[in-house]
């Protein structure tokens, strides 16, 4: 049971934002995971 609740806890997400600006609309991925109640965030530039 606590191996399927740290993978609940640690289970990564990608993520991906759409935006539009002058350039046009862009796609911009994103790597997200929770780890011990904190967040953390991967965008490639």
């Amino acid at each position: 049971m606590t191996a399927a609740l740290l993978a609940a806890c640690t289970d990564p997400r990608l993520n991906a934002g759409l935006s539009l600006g002058g350039d046009g609309l862009r796609v911009s991925p994103s790597i997200s995971a929770g780890l011990g109640g904190g967040r953390i965030a991967y965008a490639p530039p």
